[in-house]
């Protein structure tokens, strides 16, 4: 539960230093990303709270194209760690606001020593609120499913686009 509590809080805490920076400001987006998500994760099977970590990479299917191809690799810590490999799409919504969609194989371990393989599925949401030069930060909120698990996570990404 304490997990819940810290990500909430900096969510707010990130939120309203955001709404400080009154100005207008427009932003060409790069052609690359690579970046950072961390926060509390929620397993919907287990009903229990843990940590996960998530990086992906993507590019611009030409320039200033909404449309983005890429790849992640996500990992749940707790009592039943999995990992995550994926590729996918993302979609930039509004300037600041994208969403993401990236299939991919879940390597779930549990009473077994051996990793076992099996079809996911992970959706993401990212709202870019701090921007400083090539870096950006904000809130995201992910959902990611497979056979053996569901779970869904809020936390802060942080990127570097090129």
């Amino acid at each position: 539960m304490n997990y819940i509590k810290f990500v909430t809080v900096l969510l707010v805490c990130l939120i309203n230093a955001g709404l400080l920076q009154a100005q207008e400001h427009h932003h060409e987006h790069a052609e690359n990303e690579a970046g950072i998500s961390g926060g509390a994760v929620y397993s919907l099977e287990h009903k229990e709270w843990s940590s996960g970590v998530h990086v992906h990479y993507f590019r611009m299917l030409e320039p200033h194209s909404k449309w983005s191809l890429g790849g992640e690799f996500e990992t749940v810590f707790g009592d039943d760690v999995h990992f995550t490999i994926g590729a996918g799409v993302k979609y930039q919504i509004i300037d600041d606001w994208s969403i993401g969609l990236l299939p991919g194989i879940t390597f779930s371990k549990h009473d077994s020593s051996k990793y076992e393989p099996s079809f996911s599925l992970h959706f993401e949401t990212v709202y870019d609120l701090f921007h400083w030069e090539k870096f950006h930060l904000g809130p995201a909120i992910d959902y990611s499913w497979s056979k053996e698990d569901s779970h869904i996570s809020i936390g802060v990404h942080a990127a570097y686009c090129f």
